[in-house]
């Protein structure tokens, strides 16, 4: 115990990390999708995964894991959770393999422990914690292989070969710890390569064969799968960062990522200049290609987008390898009194732990990195209750994610379905609307979904948009419907803004309403000169005090008929709607309308003196 107290501590800490705050924020999209899928059947299951992007292991295991723990989300997310407190485990065993040096392997064991990037997928309902794991797992059990005597060879050869079809159905980006463990054979017991070889390659033959079945899905899912162009040394760069801090770096990131580029360079350099011994050169070797490897092939394959950056997590346990050699050989230093060297080290440190404390900052605590909302906006539907409200969500994967949270209630319609096309979207949406007065619209991955944003024009022209808000990376939006559009302007203006732009009229339905309702006006705008500036519609709610009570801005047409794009003489029609929050004490309002500067709000554009 008192050589490995130390490891014992960082273990803890490991724990503690990837513990902490686990159930606080929300399931997102890929996390709704884990949930919703690991309720079923084991043949669902795989059927289900096999029209999904990713093997079904993950979900199987979660499928047994939920009926200990509980679908609630630290008790999805806790399968994670262990899975990255155990890749920690194994960091440290592997480093004692390869280091020996107990400032080699605690360096490591430490840079495992608090890496963000390792602790935010340890964080998330899907596989990239198990991911991780099966690769430290398999390269370990290759190592052991490898060294075995003849009467423990058959045992260890069967728990790597599990090792291997494990990783193989956890995730298809697992083939490229399988190249890595290739050089590792080749590197090994150099004199007996052809041995030691064929026996892997025939390791490798069994495992594609227990594959062969998910082969046929492998080659159609991952066909096709790219990002944009990317240059490999901004990828590179963006890489480095990643695997350092993750993907809720701060400003730390760019002097941490070169911290880590001299931990890793100091052990090469150490071990070239040093003579030949007991394979530190292939081993530190094999570190580095276990880091670069997965790196390159994602940038050949132009896997290049920060969407997947996430496959990444299988090199990061072997950067902590190279990181722990590499404060190892400083802090050796201080016992042959080469102070500087152990004083580089000991900044190192300071300065991972520095960076890696912002990034866990931001994960832990900072809305701007968390995880979209669908738990918030489920809530706000269910307190609202309106009585006739309907859901549209316009991505299919979506689907499981808002019904994990919203399992009664309101109606949910995933539209578009298949190819976007105008005319059934519309005729669908149509009849939705005629069944709803209000509707709750989530948006999210339009570019891809929709990218001519069918179902929102849609919806800007034949509704009244009341709220436009991002939670995440999500539009949460609420719609009043009227039961028909206002096509005809009821009461006429003439209100000029500014030297151009002049109010023509407008039509408000209803002079009265009540709290917890949608003010539905529409506007008839007109303009007399092109316009070079962008304008955002304000519409205040206030009392006799002046103070407002509700607002609504927003750019003309629900943001969809920007000020730049409107003709002269043009008549363009506007819909708002203004929530009137349930808090609103009854009385006596007016609705004040204007028009400011997108860039400058304090610039309004005046009225007639």
């Amino acid at each position: 115990m008192r050589r490995g107290w130390h490891l014992v501590v960082l273990l803890l800490l490991a724990a503690a990390l990837r513990l902490h705050r686990l159930e606080v924020q929300s399931f997102w999209n890929d996390e709704g999708n884990s949930a919703r899928l690991s309720e079923r059947s084991v043949a669902l299951i795989v059927e289900g995964a096999a029209s999904d992007v990713h093997p079904p292991l993950y979900y199987l295991a979660l499928r047994g894991w939920r009926e200990l723990a509980g679908e609630t989300e630290f008790g999805l997310r806790a399968f994670s959770a262990f899975a990255g407190i155990l890749t920690v485990a194994l960091t440290a065993a592997l480093a004692r393999r390869w280091w020996r040096s107990p400032a080699g392997v605690g360096a490591a064991t430490l840079f495992a422990a608090v890496n963000p990037a390792l602790i935010y997928y340890s964080q998330e309902a899907r596989m990239y914690a198990l991911l991780a794991l099966l690769a430290v797992l398999s390269t370990l059990l290759l190592l052991a292989l490898l060294r075995a005597q003849s009467a423990r060879q058959a045992l260890l050869a069967l728990l790597y070969l599990v090792s291997v079809v494990a990783g193989l159905y956890t995730h298809y980006f697992f083939p490229a710890v399988l190249v890595v463990h290739g050089l590792t054979v080749l590197a090994s017991f150099w004199p007996r390569r052809w041995r030691v070889l064929l026996g892997w390659v025939g390791l490798m033959v069994l495992a594609l064969a227990l594959y062969a079945p998910w082969l046929p899905i492998f080659l159609r899912q991952t066909g096709g799968r790219v990002g944009g162009e990317t240059g490999v040394l901004a990828f590179l760069g963006e890489a480095a960062r990643w695997l350092v801090l993750g993907p809720t770096a701060g400003d730390w990131g760019r002097w941490v990522v070169v911290a880590v580029a001299i931990a890793a360079v100091v052990p090469l350099m150490a071990i070239a200049s040093s003579p030949p011994n007991a394979g530190r050169r292939w081993r530190a070797g094999l570190a580095l290609a276990a880091v670069l490897l997965p790196v390159i092939l994602m940038w050949l394959v132009q896997a290049t987008r920060p969407a997947f950056y996430k496959f990444m997590v299988v090199a990061v346990p072997f950067l902590a390898l190279l990181w722990g050699r590499g404060i190892g050989s400083l802090m050796l230093g201080a016992a042959s009194r080469r102070a500087p060297a152990a004083a580089l080290g000991l900044a190192l440190v300071a300065f991972q732990l520095a960076g890696s404390g912002q990034a866990l900052a931001n994960l832990y605590y900072v809305p701007a990195f968390a995880r979209a909302d669908y738990r918030s906006m489920a809530a706000r539907i269910a307190a609202e209750n309106h009585p006739n409200a309907g859901v549209i969500i316009n991505a299919a994967n979506q689907w499981e994610v808002f019904t994990y949270y919203h399992r009664d209630g309101a109606p949910v319609y995933p539209i578009p379905r298949g190819a976007p096309d105008a005319a059934m979207i519309a005729a669908e949406l149509e009849e939705i609307a005629a069944e709803h007065d209000r509707l709750y619209a989530i948006f999210w991955g339009e570019a891809e979904r929709d990218p001519e944003r069918l179902v929102e024009r849609w919806l800007d022209a034949h509704a009244f948009k009341a709220t436009d808000e991002w939670v995440g990376d999500v539009r949460f939006v609420v719609y009043a419907v009227p039961p028909e559009p206002a096509l005809a302007m009821e009461t006429a203006a003439d209100v000029q803004f500014g030297e151009a732009i002049t109010l023509r009229g407008y039509t408000l339905r209803g002079e009265e309403v009540e709290a917890g309702d949608v003010i539905q006006v529409t506007l008839f705008w007109e303009t007399a000169l092109p316009l070079q500036e962008r304008y955002k519609v304000f519409l205040h709610l206030a009392g006799e005090s002046g103070v407002p009570v509700a607002q609504r801005d927003s750019e003309p047409g629900g943001g969809l008929a920007l000020t730049t794009t409107w003709s002269p003489g043009e008549t363009v029609i506007d819909n708002h709607g203004v929530f009137v929050p349930p808090e609103t004490p009854s009385g006596s309002y007016r609705l004040l309308v204007g028009l400011y500067d997108l860039t400058d709000p304090a610039r309004r554009l005046p009225l007639p003196s």
